[in-house]
């Protein structure tokens, strides 16, 4: 449950985030942007507005001064005759005493810390949600102005599909796939003579390959894919539900092509060689 300052700054939040989404986009895209947005800065807000951190210095400082008093102690009754125990067994037994206390004192120290951190954890989660909420409606609110400084778009990770894809949903799901990844403009082409490419963007041009589990694709299909893109001029991308040969993979290292396994059913898509690594790892840009 958010107190009413984390409430208030989470709906502030949501509004000025849904500002800056830029006019246009999708309302998927639209809430992946905020929600993004919101998750970055949900923290500082509950650093802000939510419950300060636990101040334990002043433990060490009680320990200290129990521990001098103590000491003084010792020296001066350690000696009589019948005094009880730990000060009557000796400075090592009060000794290690003392280190007990100062463990005793460590782990509360941490626990609280601990328990502080997670419900900031917890406090900036709620914060990002209602934020997020509150940003997707600003963001459709009709006649709102293009804004001067717009987010950075995100694309959201594509839906599993339970009962598989066809062919053409196979390219629906891979224009998503490069989407999210950051080619935003990526759409599946309404040719069939297209060279092999189902998939085209600004910068990028895909081919998709549905086929059965274990099927390799030949080398071939990925050689006339980089020859297709080096006419084009435009980077190419090779997405199949199957696998690459070797040489397939080999081949796609030295030319510069990214290989993408997808599957449809669990909603993943794996990097087949390294070049396809760069982007899962940093997206879709110009220099991978």
């Amino acid at each position: 449950m958010l107190t009413e300052p984390l409430h208030h700054a989470a709906v502030e939040l949501g509004r000025r985030l849904g500002a800056r989404v830029p006019l246009g986009l999708p309302a998927a895209a639209a809430s992946e942007t905020v929600a993004r947005a919101a998750a970055v800065a949900a923290p500082r807000i509950v650093a802000e507005a939510g419950p300060p951190r636990p101040v334990t210095w002043w433990w060490w400082v009680g320990y200290a001064g129990a521990w001098a008093v103590a000491c003084g102690a010792a020296s001066s009754l350690v000696d009589r005759p019948g005094f009880p125990w730990p000060l009557a067994a000796g400075p090592a037994a009060f000794a290690v005493l003392l280190v007990v206390a100062a463990v005793l004192v460590a782990v509360v120290q941490r626990w609280l810390r601990e328990s502080h951190d997670d419900r900031a954890a917890s406090l900036a989660r709620a914060v990002a949600e209602l934020a997020a909420r509150v940003g997707l409606l600003e963001a459709q609110r009709p006649g709102r102005a293009e804004p001067a400084f717009p987010l950075a778009v995100a694309w959201p990770r594509p839906a599993p599909q339970p009962y598989g894809v066809s062919h053409r949903g196979a390219e629906q799901l891979v224009a998503d796939w490069m989407r999210h990844l950051g080619a935003f403009d990526a759409e599946v082409t309404r040719f069939t003579a297209d060279g092999g490419v189902d998939v085209v963007s600004a910068h990028w041009i895909a081919q998709v390959k549905n086929l059965a589990e274990r099927t390799a694709v030949p080398v071939a299909q990925v050689r006339e894919l980089a020859g297709v893109a080096a006419h084009d001029g435009r980077r190419a991308l090779f997405f199949t539900s199957g696998t690459y040969t070797a040489g397939g993979v080999a081949f796609a290292d030295r030319a510069g092509l990214s290989l993408f396994e997808y599957h449809a059913e669990g909603g993943a898509l794996r990097a087949a060689n390294a070049h396809a690594r760069v982007v899962v790892s940093e997206g879709l840009r110009l220099s991978v």
